[in-house]
């Protein structure tokens, strides 16, 4: 790493013993991003608070927020500054054991790229001044910014994180958004799909624009290859996408290192009012307006807008509180995708012991996803309950093959049975899907015959699914759609 990055992670290095702390240390060099990202990490630590980065000068500049950060221009939030951060810790996760500096659990909060008003140069001349501009592209932070720093003096600086007003600034009342349509716990109320403005009719065709620009580099995989293959499988696709709140995962420059790359919830005012939405108060108040996905011209039209990955709810908007389905997300880490395949044998094996109907699919990256049907009546909570009991079993069934242990350093050669991602307002990533790395890989589902440690995921491409699927003489997915919309019907647009 540079010199300057590596004097500045001084302070870093010096607070943390890296024997006992899974944070990355300061050698875990990474080169700068051509485009730079910010992280925004929940720090569950003596207090909760959350951990604001911003790349520059081959670092992620800290700051400390007491409260989480906001899209409000009159909600001025405290920013403490803090030592350097090595790029790395961007993708850090995990629990910092106690005794350890920071000691609690670190999760990602938001993250994305960023643009420095007047660049790299300016950012770093207005950290000496005290003022800065940035504009962010993440999930859930949008728009302008800027950080101000309070008078100086004590051991630690004290800034001021605000919301610069723009198109993306939303106002909220007493720093949480106000709930427009549904409530947080479980009633008998349904929210309604709306529109932004009336009832027009979707377009019975959608055209792709730029069908020539390369969407992978390394493949010759165009933006119009991956649009006519989600047209292709648009019947398939779209019954595990109706009426569930939608993530949207956009590249719309493509995969290559440096293009754009951000997740998107919140529907944008620009987009069409024939797409219906519904609006989701989050956990901490914050309103959310989800786009719905349930027809081939919002598939089609967000597609074109540089949506690559749908990440869809595990449960729809006629009971958000109760999911349909249970994931069991399969992270071969450093075994092998054939250990993944024993492992989502053994974990079918115990679920049709509990009279459970499952599916495996891969998950278009090099691990495994087994959806089971949520046999209970309760929510997200029991469920992820269950679903933690199940997991249990498997790996004490299997205690050389598999763990449960969330701290990646604990986990040894073992497969990783993750069921994290079981909570309201979480998402799965769905059947069918294209994933945004290199051969443009989708997750495809599996009759439980065809899972064997001889399969190859890689051969499930946007090039090769269509084919692949045309041959299949039974839907995999068929009986697990039917079972968990039997008595929930889709709601109109």
């Amino acid at each position: 790493m540079p010199a300057t990055a590596e004097s500045s992670l001084a302070e870093y290095q010096a607070k943390r013993d890296f024997r006992r702390s899974p944070e990355p240390a300061p050698e875990a060099a990474e080169r700068p991003h051509r485009e730079p990202i910010f992280v925004v990490q929940e720090h569950h630590a003596t207090r909760l608070h959350y951990d604001f980065r911003l790349e520059a000068a081959g670092v992620l500049k800290s700051w400390a927020v007491p409260r989480e950060p906001t899209m409000d221009p009159a909600d001025k939030h405290l920013a403490v500054q803090v030592e350097d951060h090595p790029i790395p810790y961007a993708n850090f996760e995990g629990t910092i054991p106690k005794g350890s500096y920071g000691a609690g659990e670190v999760s990602i909060w938001d993250r994305g790229t960023y643009e420095p008003a007047g660049g790299e140069e300016q950012l770093l001349r207005g950290l000496h001044a005290g003022k800065i501009e940035f504009t962010l592209h993440g999930e859930k932070l949008n728009g302008r910014f800027a950080l101000v720093r309070m008078a100086r003096g004590g051991r630690k600086e004290n800034w001021l994180l605000i919301k610069i007003r723009d198109e993306r600034a939303r106002r909220t009342a007493n720093g949480r958004a106000t709930p427009k349509s549904v409530k947080r716990t479980r009633s008998s109320r349904t929210p309604s799909p709306t529109r932004a403005g009336g009832s027009e009719s979707p377009p019975s065709r959608i055209e792709v624009t730029n069908p020539d620009k390369i969407w992978f580099p390394d493949d010759g995989i165009t933006k119009g290859d991956v649009f006519h293959y989600y047209a292709e499988i648009a019947d398939r696709l779209l019954p595990f996408l109706r009426d569930r709140p939608m993530t949207l995962e956009r590249l719309p420059e493509g995969i290559a290192p440096g293009k754009p790359h951000f997740w998107q919830k919140h529907t944008p005012v620009h987009y069409p009012s024939w797409i219906p939405r519904v609006n989701f108060p989050t956990e901490r108040g914050r309103d959310v307006e989800y786009v719905l996905v349930n027809d081939r011209a919002a598939l089609q039209y967000l597609v074109n807008q540089g949506t690559m990955t749908f990440h869809p709810w595990l449960s729809r908007i006629q009971d958000p509180d109760r999911p349909d389905f249970v994931l069991f997300d399969l992270d071969p880490g450093p075994a092998t995708f054939s250990d993944a395949v024993r492992v989502a044998k053994e974990l079918h094996s115990v679920l049709a012991d509990e009279r459970v109907e499952a599916v495996a699919k891969t998950s278009g990256k090099s691990g495994l996803h087994v959806l089971a049907l949520w046999p209970g009546g309760g929510d997200f909570d029991e469920a992820r309950q269950w679903a933690r009991s199940i997991a249990e079993r498997v790996a004490k069934e299997m205690p050389e093959r598999v763990t449960v242990e969330i701290r990646k350093a604990s986990r040894g050669g073992a497969v990783y049975i993750d069921i994290l991602q079981n909570a309201r307002g979480h998402h799965a990533v769905p059947p069918y899907v294209v994933r945004p790395v290199p051969g443009a890989p989708v997750s495809m589902p599996l009759a439980w015959s065809e899972l064997t440690p001889r399969l190859k995921p890689s051969k499930f491409t946007v090039k090769s699914a269509p084919r692949l699927l045309a041959r299949q003489k039974a839907d995999p997915m068929a009986d697990l759609l039917r079972s968990f919309t039997r008595t929930r019907k889709p709601a109109r647009n």
